[in-house]
């Protein structure tokens, strides 16, 4: 985890940062090892752990290598003695984790300046090689549910049935899910995230399957539509591969230099052109790794540019209320050579 800190440091010199606070239980671990709920400190040459009580036994196994401070009131005053024992005159915070309420009792116990900031989600969002191992078998233990579950369709058995079934494979095989299963059949397709419910599966059904394994904290995120029982209507049919066309078109863009919201404009421009504009509800991707939806964001007011060991999804989509929606959805791994399906 040192190399992670050593990235920090040369944000904090780049920013003229005496300290850099974190308060995310994600980026803690990412920084850590150690699941925690309280706050991480860092300064060029010492680094604590802020946590209550509950948390001690967890910590026992970084006392090595952090300072540990277990607080008996509230973290804002064990934050305010540490500040004022090192002496911190600009310290940075991640902007997009702490919310405004946490900011405010900060704030009032703390003199020193605050200075928001934003660059530890670009930090994690280039992934290391054991990163993306453990991805790529998040991917392909989802890819083995979507086998496990078109098993088990059948005619009658609710969207909940399925999700429940889903639920019970991935935590056999993985750690945990990397977010609640969406299944979704015929006309219900038309939500992006809908939650399954009683429908029952007919005949000619769309289906939609969005699931995710998590392994060793890492996410996966996969979609498939598809049409059971009968071949789709030539009006589906034509749709799913345009989907597949677009995504497949997008997916050959990627590479290491090429900015995100390019990719999306290659989605947006090809469903536009065959008239689906309004049909495309959301961006064309995210990052993923300890979070399902992470940076670098792939849509049209994006920034990013994408680089070597980015971990991203392709997720096509369009959504016809009343009468149903497809979406197609890879994990995708940024590589010198071009973008890799994953597994």
């Amino acid at each position: 985890m040192d190399y992670r800190w050593e990235k920090l440091k040369r944000k904090l010199e780049e920013k003229n940062l005496d300290a850099f606070l974190i308060t995310s239980r994600v980026d803690i671990f990412y920084f850590s090892g150690v699941w925690v709920e309280g706050a991480a400190l860092f300064t060029p040459h010492r680094k604590f752990i802020l946590t209550s009580p509950m948390y001690r036994e967890e910590t026992e196994k970084i006392k090595n290598r952090w300072e540990i401070a277990i607080y008996k009131n509230t973290l804002e005053n064990t934050l305010k003695k540490i500040a004022e024992l090192i002496k911190i005159k600009r310290c940075g915070f991640e902007q997009n984790s702490l919310t405004f309420a946490g900011y405010k009792r900060i704030k009032e116990n703390f003199s020193s300046e605050l200075v928001p900031c934003d660059f530890v989600g670009k930090i994690r969002s280039v992934k290391e090689k054991e990163e993306i191992e453990f991805i790529k078998k998040a991917a392909k233990i989802t890819l083995s549910a979507f086998d496990y579950l078109r098993g088990i369709l059948h005619t009658g058995i609710r969207e909940k049935d399925v999700a429940r079934e889903c639920i019970n494979y991935i935590l056999k095989e993985a750690d945990d899910l990397a977010f609640d299963p969406i299944v979704l059949f015929g006309e219900r397709t038309s939500l992006p995230h809908g939650a399954p419910t009683e429908r029952k599966l007919k005949k000619g059904d769309l289906v939609t399957i969005d699931i995710g394994a998590r392994v060793k904290g890492y996410c996966a995120d996969i979609t498939r539509t598809f049409v059971w029982g009968s071949p789709p209507s030539k009006t589906w049919e034509e749709r799913l591969k345009l989907l597949e066309s677009v995504k497949r078109k997008a997916i050959e863009r990627i590479k290491p230099g090429v900015k995100s919201s390019e990719i999306h404009k290659i989605v947006k421009e090809e469903l536009t052109r065959k008239g689906y504009a309004e049909n495309f509800l959301h961006g064309t991707g995210h990052g993923v790794g300890l979070e399902v939806h992470e940076e670098p964001f792939i849509k049209q007011k994006s920034n990013a540019s994408l680089k070597d060991g980015m971990v991203i999804t392709v997720e096509p989509g369009i959504y016809f209320s009343g009468e149903g929606g497809a979406r197609l959805e890879d994990t995708i791994l940024v590589t010198s050579k071009g973008g890799k399906i994953l597994p």
